[in-house]
C-alpha cells in the first residue's frame, strides 16, 4: 500500500467506526427513568347522615417524572363549610407536592387564624403564625376542642417507602371552660379517645388506599354521639403510590434488531479495508 492509498483506507475505517458507534448508541441509549408521583390534601370534610355534605375540596399534585416540582396549595375560607362540623375558629390549609424524582408529600388540616403551612424538601410540614388556641371545634354545647394546630402530613417515594405524621399541637378538650382531656400531640396510628357524652375521637387514622407504596392519614376524626353530623374529618392526606419507571430503549422494539443488522452490513462492507490495513501494518512491522 503506497502513502496515497493509506489515507483512503484509514478514512474508510474511521467511517465504519463512526457508523458502528452511532448504531450501537441507538441500540443502547435508553430514556432516563421517569418516576411518577402523586399526592392529595383535604383540610376538612363533614359528613351528614353518612354522606359527605360539605368539604374544603381536595387539592392534588402529580408529576410524570420530568419538569418542575408540582405544588398545589390552598387556604379555603372557613365559611365554605357553612357552619357545619362545629369548627368555629381556625384557618383551612391544604398543600400537595409532587416531584420529578418520584417523591411526593402533602399536608392538611387546621391552624390558627393567619397561620400558613410549608412543605419542606424532605416532606416535613411546618407552621408559621396562627397563635395559641386558634383552632376551636365545638362538639356539643359547652364541650370544645381547642388547639394551636391539627395537621396530618405524608410522604411517598417511588422505591415504595412511605411516612405519615399527625400533629395535634397543644390540643385539649374543654368542658365548661375547664381542660379535661389532653390529646397526644403525636398520636399512634389508628388510636382514639372517648369524650363522655359528646363524641368519639379517632386519631391518626391510617390506611393504604392504593396498596403498598401508598398511605392515607387523617389527623382527627370526630364521630358525634348525637345529632345529624355523622363525622368530621380534619386533615386528610394521601401520598403515592408512586411508580418507578424502568428505562427503555429509545428505539421501538424492532429497531434494536435492525440496528444490529445495520452493524453487520457495515462490518461486511468494510471487511476488506480492515483486513488489508491490518495485513499492511503487519507487513511493515516484519
Amino acid at each position: 500500500m503506497d502513502e496515497n492509498t493509506k489515507p483512503r483506507h484509514w478514512g474508510r475505517l474511521l467511517t465504519a467506526g463512526v457508523a458502528g458507534a452511532a448504531a450501537l448508541g441507538l441500540v443502547s441509549a435508553g430514556s432516563a427513568a421517569a418516576d411518577t408521583s402523586v399526592a392529595t390534601a383535604n383540610a376538612v370534610t363533614v359528613g351528614v347522615l353518612g354522606v359527605s355534605a360539605v368539604t374544603s375540596n381536595t387539592v392534588s399534585a402529580s408529576n410524570p417524572g420530568s419538569g418542575a416540582t408540582q405544588t398545589t396549595a390552598q387556604t379555603p375560607a372557613l365559611s365554605l363549610l357553612g357552619g357545619q362540623g362545629g369548627i368555629t375558629a381556625g384557618t383551612l390549609v391544604q398543600t400537595a407536592v409532587a416531584r420529578a424524582d418520584g417523591s411526593s408529600a402533602a399536608c392538611a388540616g387546621l391552624v390558627g387564624a393567619g397561620g400558613v403551612i410549608t412543605v419542606g424538601a424532605d416532606g416535613t410540614c411546618a407552621v408559621t403564625g396562627g397563635g395559641s388556641s386558634g383552632v376551636q371545634i365545638t362538639l356539643v354545647a359547652g364541650t370544645v376542642i381547642k388547639a394551636d394546630a391539627i395537621l396530618a402530613s405524608c410522604t411517598a417515594a417511588s422505591a415504595g417507602t412511605t411516612t405519615n405524621t399527625v400533629k395535634l399541637t397543644n390540643a385539649k378538650v374543654f368542658v365548661a371552660g375547664i381542660p379535661t382531656i389532653v390529646l397526644n400531640s403525636s398520636p399512634a396510628e389508628n388510636s382514639g379517645v372517648v369524650v363522655p357524652g359528646a363524641a368519639q375521637l379517632g386519631l391518626r387514622a391510617t390506611s393504604t388506599p392504593a396498596g403498598p407504596g401508598s398511605v392515607q392519614a387523617t389527623a382527627l376524626t370526630i364521630n358525634l354521639l348525637s345529632g345529624t353530623v355523622a363525622a368530621v374529618n380534619v386533615g386528610t392526606v394521601t401520598c403515592g403510590a408512586n411508580a418507578k419507571t424502568v428505562p427503555t430503549n429509545a428505539l421501538p422494539g424492532p429497531a434494536a434488531p435492525l440496528s444490529a443488522a445495520a452493524l453487520a452490513v457495515l462490518g461486511w462492507r468494510f471487511r476488506r479495508p480492515v483486513l488489508h490495513a491490518l495485513s499492511a501494518r503487519s507487513g511493515s512491522r516484519g
